[in-house]
This record gives C-alpha cells, sequence and structure tokens, in this order.
C-alpha cells in the first residue's frame, strides 16, 4: 500500500511541477531566434564567397542589420588581416573579441602579417582553424 501512496504522490508532483513550468514560469523561456539570425547571415556569406567574389547584398537583411552584431557579420570578404579592426575579425569563424584582440595587438606590436600562414603565430589559431579562415583573408 505504501508503494502505491508513494507512486501516486510522485506522480502528482510530477504534474504540479509541469504545470508551474508551463504556466508561472513562462515568461522566462530562452528566445534564440537573434542567435538564429546571426548564423544565418554568417553562414550565407561565407556560402556566398565561395560560389562568387561579390559581397552579400545588405538590403537582403535590411530588417536584421539594425544591431550592432549584425552590421559587423554583413561585410565584404575577404577581410584584410592587416586593417581590420577586432569587431571585423570578430566576424570570421572561430574568431571571439578575445582571439581578434590577440590579432591586433601582434599586428602593432610585430608589424603587418607577410603572409596568411603568418596568423598561427597567435596563440589558438593552430592547422584546423587556419584552414577555415585562409580563404576568407587576405593581406591586400
Amino acid at each position: 500500500m505504501r508503494a502505491l501512496w508513494f507512486i501516486i504522490t510522485v506522480f502528482a508532483v510530477a504534474v504540479i511541477l509541469q504545470y508551474a513550468k508551463i504556466y508561472i514560469f513562462r515568461g522566462y523561456e530562452y528566445d534564440f531566434s537573434t542567435f538564429d539570425s546571426i548564423f544565418a547571415i554568417r553562414r550565407d556569406s561565407i556560402l556566398a564567397k565561395e560560389q562568387r567574389p561579390d559581397t552579400i547584398s545588405p538590403q537582403k537583411y535590411q530588417n536584421l542589420a539594425e544591431t550592432k552584431a549584425l552590421s559587423t557579420v554583413i561585410q565584404q570578404f575577404p577581410v584584410n588581416i592587416n586593417q581590420a579592426t577586432a569587431e571585423e575579425l570578430e566576424a570570421l569563424p572561430r574568431i571571439g573579441p578575445a582571439m581578434a584582440t590577440r590579432i591586433v595587438n601582434y599586428r602593432e606590436e610585430n608589424g603587418p602579417f607577410h603572409k596568411k600562414e603568418d596568423l598561427m603565430k597567435i596563440k589558438g589559431i593552430g592547422t584546423k582553424t587556419f584552414a577555415r579562415l585562409k580563404d576568407l583573408i587576405t593581406l591586400e
């Protein structure tokens, strides 16, 4: 009999918790729509680079390009690593704020990059990351 009451109690608690999760805490759900939009734009811009040399038209994403994060993603590839700001470098895959700052600091301390492979001198950029970046960067 105790086992039956235990199962009924556990079931009732689970139902109450599910009800509370759905109806009481519904305002705290995560919204990934902005992240999905950034991912779609970044994916489209990289695919466009592989298919044709021109840039993505910012008018295509006019309603999304109002935020700062999206405006740095919609840019012309390839990125000139000798002149790009940290924000422009962040639009590259696998390059976050810390890595972009390291690239800018290295460039300020050692001068401009002479070849694309010099980017691997930056801590955190290995052969796999460089392989992803080499078609998206330029030295001009």
